[in-house]
């Protein structure tokens, strides 16, 4: 115990000369020392708990810190398996948003606005062009031009269909139509027939039917298909005022027909001229007292019946 002793006070004194020896420098600028910031009698009170402890708790933990950069997660980069991961995340996020919205009921539709149509209804248009509530929105609209070939395929009367988006579920339908103008007679039975000559087998009746005038008297397809087309111009007022029309040729007018109409009248009229000139025929007999005979084959004349 007394050497034990004895070696801590010899310790001791070897600290104390230690410190004596430098106390007593008279250039401390020949001594290399640590720029610290602190007081010369600080910085020897530092090195005498160095020489006794061996380390500086404070500055060995500043060293650190500065040595070990934090970590922050924000800055870290991704690898390549982990972007190709998120890319292919992001990709399937899009697809099941856009399967979503076209299964629910936002991504078809609910209503159908059909416009153009004269004779043809709603309904007979929607199931020739097989539109239904319900089907899938953007994608029917974007197939316009097949669903107005299968219209043209399934009836006769669609000349042409487009497809428009008009509202949020409600696409717009519109369609020119070849109209009915009138009967032709064959055998016992009356068949539709349509501007373009087309005749509907499927709608044949045991006399006419729709207030649509009968054709009669005439000799050729030629004849006929103009006298159509230019009937098929005029109003559907106008169409239905008619009852027959008869090919009726004479010396001075080869292309003469006499129109049967339905207020008692009879018109005289060249069939190339027939929907330019009888659309004057309502103003005409609005004027008159007396069922007659008016003539529009040359300017417009009117002779009552005797």
């Amino acid at each position: 115990m007394a050497d034990k002793t004895t070696q801590n006070d010899k310790s001791s004194s070897d600290i104390q000369a230690h410190l004596d020896a430098l106390l007593s420098e008279e250039d401390w600028s020949s001594l290399p020392t640590r720029r610290t910031g602190k007081s010369g009698a600080d910085e020897v009170a530092d090195a005498a708990n160095f020489s006794a402890n061996g380390y500086d708790d404070d500055d060995v933990e500043a060293n650190l810190l500065r040595a070990k950069p934090r970590f922050d997660p924000s800055t870290r980069r991704l690898y390549q398996h982990e972007r190709s991961t998120l890319k292919s995340l992001a990709v399937l996020g899009v697809a099941a948003a856009f399967l979503g919205y076209f299964i629910s009921p936002f991504g078809q539709i609910q209503k159908f606005n059909v416009v153009g149509t004269q004779d043809l209804s709603d309904k007979a248009v929607l199931k020739a062009a097989g539109l239904q509530l319900g089907q899938p929105l953007f994608s029917t609209v974007h197939q316009s031009a097949y669903f107005n070939k299968l219209a043209q395929k399934n009836d006769p009367q669609v000349a042409s269909l487009k497809l428009r988006l008009v509202g949020t579920n409600t696409v717009e339908v519109k369609v020119k139509e070849i109209v009915q103008v009138g009967y032709v007679k064959a055998g016992s039975r009356y068949y539709p027939i349509l501007a373009n000559g087309t005749m509907l087998k499927h709608g044949s009746a045991s006399h006419p039917v729709g207030g649509l005038p009968l054709y009669d008297g005439f000799t050729s397809g030629k004849q006929l298909k103009l006298t159509l087309s230019e009937f098929g111009k005029l109003s559907t007022p106008l169409r239905h005022a008619v009852s027959e029309i008869v090919w009726s040729p004479d010396a001075q007018n080869a292309q003469r027909l006499k129109l049967y109409m339905n207020d008692g009248n009879q018109v005289l009229i060249s069939a190339d001229d027939l929907s330019k000139k009888l659309r004057y025929y309502p103003g005409m007999v609005a004027q008159l007292d007396k069922p007659g005979q008016a003539d529009l084959q040359v300017g417009a004349y009117f002779t009552p019946y005797q």
